[in-house]
């Protein structure tokens, strides 16, 4: 058989290309062909990922971190002459150290930079990967880079960040970047969070960029406020990814689509279905919300539609979370590191466990 093995990254252990690789490894010593081909949902590595299948060139700039320091960032030009830019390349919640995080001060001004410098490179096109960010700011501060005037209800000019949320009165676009009109734009979302409410970006990923509980409140009020600046482009699905960016760029003309999609749709992966006899997709983790929606189920529904046996090799398997796959059309589910091998052992020893199951499952 021909299999070909697309997974996410397994977080803290191997990169999407190098758990493709381990997964091929065991498909070979199991007797059978195998392709690789690493996916991403939009996060971290997406734009990498991209260039590489497409054969794309990296291109460096100085654009910022989240608070505003230099910082060198790429992103990547295709040959046909669209740009892919990542977020997290510029304004990463990986750059800052635990005790910098600081979600009222930071701003996703960096990724406008980048956007600046694909628009200066003449792309026609631009996929935008938003996941991984250190930012709830709305995307005020990528606005701003952009050209957009930013006030509070004195008439003050803001710079944008999570702190200028609830003071923000109005957003003018007229002095945006006019060549934006020009370009496609596509966004590559991780999440499909709302904006603001329970689900949306404050409450559910503020914490983890370091806000407490009182700023949580106040950055839902701002990001409702923000809401309702924007209009009816803001309460698209996936408008509280990275901290409301997306909702910031679905005002600009954006198309939100799935990061996976995105990513499946951009490497030819359709394509390389049609010639193969199976697939292995996998992620470090396989839990309850895996198959709602995250790299390993678009992988799983688009197999079984296009009528390919498919399996999940998972760095770690939570109960009950086989079960929703299943449904989706995986013939199997299983976990590649030994039951009571201890975390630090697992993650480092993550290739030679993935290699071992895929070999176990062919055979």
């Amino acid at each position: 058989m021909l299999v070909v093995c697309a997974p996410d990254k397994f977080r803290g252990s191997l990169t999407a290309a190098e758990a493709a690789a381990a997964m091929a490894e065991g498909v070979r010593r199991a007797g059978h062909d195998a392709r690789c081909h690493p996916l991403a949902d939009g996060g971290e590595g997406t734009m990498e990922l991209i260039a590489a299948a497409r054969g794309g060139t990296l291109r460096t700039v100085i654009a910022m971190d989240a608070l505003g320091r230099p910082r060198p960032a790429r992103w990547a030009m295709l040959p046909d002459g669209t740009a892919v830019v990542e977020a997290a390349e510029a304004i990463a919640l990986a750059h800052l150290r635990p005790g910098e995080r600081d979600v009222i001060a930071a701003s996703s001004a960096g990724l406008g930079r980048l956007v600046l410098a694909a628009l200066d490179a003449d792309a026609r096109r631009l996929v935008v990967c938003v996941g991984g960010t250190a930012t709830v700011d709305g995307g005020l501060g990528m606005l701003e880079a952009l050209g957009a005037t930013l006030r509070d209800g004195d008439g003050t000019g803001l710079a944008g960040s999570g702190g200028d949320l609830i003071r923000l009165a109005s957003i003018d676009g007229a002095g945006v970047d006019e060549r934006l009109r020009r370009c496609e734009i596509v966004v590559a979302l991780d999440v499909m969070s709302p904006l603001a409410g329970p689900l949306g970006a404050a409450h559910v990923f503020g914490p983890q960029k370091g806000a407490t509980a009182a700023q949580v409140r106040l950055l839902d009020d701002g990001l409702a406020r923000l809401g309702a600046l924007l209009g009816p482009k803001a309460q698209e699905p996936g408008g509280g990814a990275a901290g409301g960016i997306g909702a910031a760029l679905s005002w600009l003309g954006a198309a939100p689509a799935h990061g996976a999609d995105i990513v499946m749709a951009e490497t030819g992966f359709h394509a390389a279905l049609r010639s193969a006899s199976m697939v292995l997709t996998g992620e470090g983790k396989v839990d309850m919300q895996t198959a709602a929606g995250k790299t390993v189920a678009r992988v799983v529904a688009a197999a079984v539609a296009a009528g390919r046996r498919v399996a999940v090799i998972g760095g770690a398997v939570e109960d009950g979370a086989a079960a929703p796959l299943r449904e989706l059309g995986a013939g199997a589910v299983v976990a590649a590191s030994p039951v009571d091998a201890p975390v630090a052992d697992a993650l480092r020893d993550g290739a030679r466990h993935v290699a071992r199951a895929a070999c176990d499952l062919l055979r």
